[in-house]
């Protein structure tokens, strides 16, 4: 049986339209509970203004679902050592940026307030920040705890 030049092209557009609806069935948005989680994550990078030196953490955090975080952190200051909790808010944009405000302290004493830029890839399960305090080079990385999470 030979297709005519009509049948060929209407088969090529359906072909070529159903890989386009896959391709939309496969697109997902971010939102703010599937971000909720504990994680564990790592920051590294420089206090460059003032010229303090190399800054890294690694903490754990647990994201809720109302945008708010707490969580821990052990952190090196250009060789100093701090325990430190966080705490904070978060958006989660539907493109899987957001943001955060952190608050850090020293015990009960606030130590800094830190705003930072988020995305979270691979289904939400991991993401990736950084400081936007001028005078800082510091990112974080960070990943989901459990699968549950």
């Amino acid at each position: 049986m030979q297709l005519t030049f009509a049948q060929t092209t209407t088969r090529v557009l359906l072909c070529f339209a159903s890989l386009g609806f896959s391709q939309l069935a496969l697109a997902r948005e971010c939102t703010l509970s599937d971000a909720a989680g504990k994680y564990g994550y790592t920051s590294s990078g420089t206090i460059v203004n003032p010229a303090i030196g190399a800054f890294a953490a690694v903490g754990r955090v647990t994201l809720t679902e109302g945008g708010t975080f707490t969580g821990a952190q052990t952190t090196s200051i250009a060789g100093n050592l701090f325990d430190e909790t966080i705490q904070g808010t978060f958006t989660v944009n539907a493109d899987c940026t957001g943001s955060a405000t952190v608050h850090v302290f020293h015990g009960s004493t606030l130590a800094r307030t830190s705003p930072i830029n988020l995305v979270w890839d691979i289904n939400q399960n991991e993401f990736r920040s950084i400081v936007l305090t001028p005078g800082t080079n510091i990112t974080q990385e960070g990943r989901k705890m459990a699968a549950e999470d």
